[in-house]
C-alpha cells in the first residue's frame, strides 16, 4: 500500500543520478516519456565525479561478452557529446589524441587502428614520456566526467526531466505483480517503470537484490605550480601502464590513477597511496615533478559477481537494472542509454543484452 504522500506520477523513475542514470533519463524523455531522477545527494557527484574518463575501447582485458557494447559505445561518443553540448550549452572536454599503452605479458589489443610503437616512436609521439621497451598506440578518446555530468544534468532539465534530490530510494513497491512506485527516505513516487541505476548502492534497494559491491579507486590531480604560466600540457596522449594511468585535460590538469580496492563503502583518501601514484606518474613523465598536487579523491565503482554490467528487466515486471559497469561506466553510458531505453519502449535492443540480464543471478 502506498503512503498518501504520493502526489504526482511519472512514466519512469530513474533511481540514481550518475552518468548512466542521467543518460538514460535524457534518452527516455526525448522519446516522449515523463521521467524523474531520484538521487540521494547531488546528481553526477559519486562514481561519475570520481572517474578518470578514459574511453578505453581497446583494452585487452575487456570481457568477450562486453566487446560489442564497448565498440558501439565508443563509436557513439562524438555524437553523444555533441548532442549534449547542443542541448545544454555546456562544453565537454572530449579529447581524441589517443592512448599510449604498455601491457603486461605481451598482451595485444584487438581494435582497428592499434599499432605497436618502438621506443623511438614513443619519444617522437611524447618526448617527455619515459616508457622503456615496446608500447602500443591505441585510437581511443578520453572525456572529463565532471564536465560530462554537468552537461547531462543541464540537458536533462532542458528536456523536462524532473529531479528529486536528498532522498534515497530504499524500496520498489509492487501492485498486482508489477512495479508501481518507489519508497524513499522521505516520500513515495509512482511510476509503472523503475530503473535501478544506483551503482555501488544498487543492492540496498528492496525487495529484489541487484548484486553490486563497491570497488574503491583513489586518484590524484596535478596542476602547474602557483605563479607558473600555463605552457601547455607535458603530454597529449593518455598513458596507460600496468602501474599507473595518466590522463591529460585540456585545461592543464593531469590526472593520475587509480587503485582497485575492496574496502566497502570507504571513500577515505590514503596519503601513502596518493604519494605512490604521484611517484609512479613522475617515473613515467619526470616533468610532472614540476607540477603540484591540487586534489586527491576516491570513488566507488560498482563491481558485480562476474564483472559484467547488470542490464535489463528483473523478476519483477517493470523493474529494470542499469548498473554494475565497474570501471566502464563513463565508456558505456551512450550504449547503455540506447539499449535499455529500447527495452523499456518495447523494442528489440540493437545488441544482445542476455549476457547482462539481472536474471542470471537468480
Amino acid at each position: 500500500m502506498l503512503y498518501n504522500r504520493t502526489v504526482k506520477s511519472w512514466d519512469v523513475i530513474i533511481a540514481g543520478g550518475g552518468v548512466i542514470g542521467l543518460s538514460l533519463a535524457c534518452r527516455l524523455q526525448t522519446q516522449g516519456l515523463r521521467v524523474v531522477v531520484i538521487e540521494k545527494h547531488e546528481p553526477a557527484r559519486e562514481a561519475s565525479y570520481a572517474a578518470g574518463g578514459m574511453i578505453a575501447s581497446c583494452d585487452p582485458h575487456i570481457p568477450q561478452e562486453l566487446k560489442p557494447l564497448v565498440a558501439a559505445s565508443a563509436q557513439l561518443y562524438p555524437s553523444f557529446v555533441q548532442g549534449l553540448q547542443n542541448d545544454s550549452g555546456e562544453s565537454v572536454d572530449l579529447r581524441d589524441a589517443g592512448t599510449i599503452a604498455k601491457f603486461e605479458n605481451g598482451e595485444i589489443p584487438e581494435c582497428t587502428g592499434a599499432r605497436q610503437l618502438s621506443p623511438e616512436e614513443v619519444l617522437l609521439s611524447e618526448p617527455l614520456l619515459r616508457l622503456p621497451g615496446l608500447a602500443w598506440f591505441l585510437p581511443e578518446r578520453s572525456v572529463d566526467p565532471r564536465g560530462l555530468g554537468r552537461a547531462l544534468v543541464t540537458a536533462a532539465k532542458h528536456h523536462g526531466v524532473d529531479f528529486v534530490t536528498g532522498s534515497q530510494v530504499i524500496e520498489v513497491i509492487a501492485a498486482d505483480g508489477h512495479a508501481a512506485a518507489v519508497r524513499t527516505t522521505h516520500s513515495d513516487y509512482a511510476a509503472a517503470v523503475v530503473v535501478n541505476c544506483l551503482g555501488a548502492w544498487a543492492a540496498q534497494v528492496q525487495p529484489i537484490p541487484i548484486p553490486t559491491r563497491p570497488v574503491k579507486g583513489q586518484m590524484v590531480c596535478l596542476v602547474p605550480q602557483a605563479g607558473t604560466a600555463h605552457a601547455g600540457l607535458p603530454i597529449q596522449h593518455v598513458v596507460r601502464t600496468p602501474g599507473i594511468y595518466i590522463i591529460p585535460r585540456s585545461d592543464g590538469r593531469i590526472l593520475l590513477g587509480a587503485t582497485v580496492e575492496d574496502t566497502g563503502f570507504d571513500k577515505r583518501v590514503d596519503p601513502t597511496t596518493i604519494q605512490k601514484l604521484h611517484q609512479a606518474g613522475i617515473e613515467a613523465v619526470p616533468e610532472l615533478a614540476n607540477m603540484r598536487i591540487h586534489d586527491a579523491w576516491a570513488g566507488l565503482r560498482p563491481g558485480t559477481p562476474d564483472d559484467l554490467p547488470i542490464l535489463g528487466e528483473t523478476s519483477l515486471p517493470g523493474y529494470y537494472a542499469a548498473t554494475g559497469h565497474y570501471r566502464d561506466g563513463i565508456l558505456l553510458a551512450p550504449i547503455t542509454a540506447q539499449l535499455v531505453s529500447e527495452l523499456i519502449m518495447g523494442l528489440r535492443p540493437a545488441l544482445d543484452l542476455q549476457p547482462f540480464s539481472p536474471l542470471r543471478f537468480v
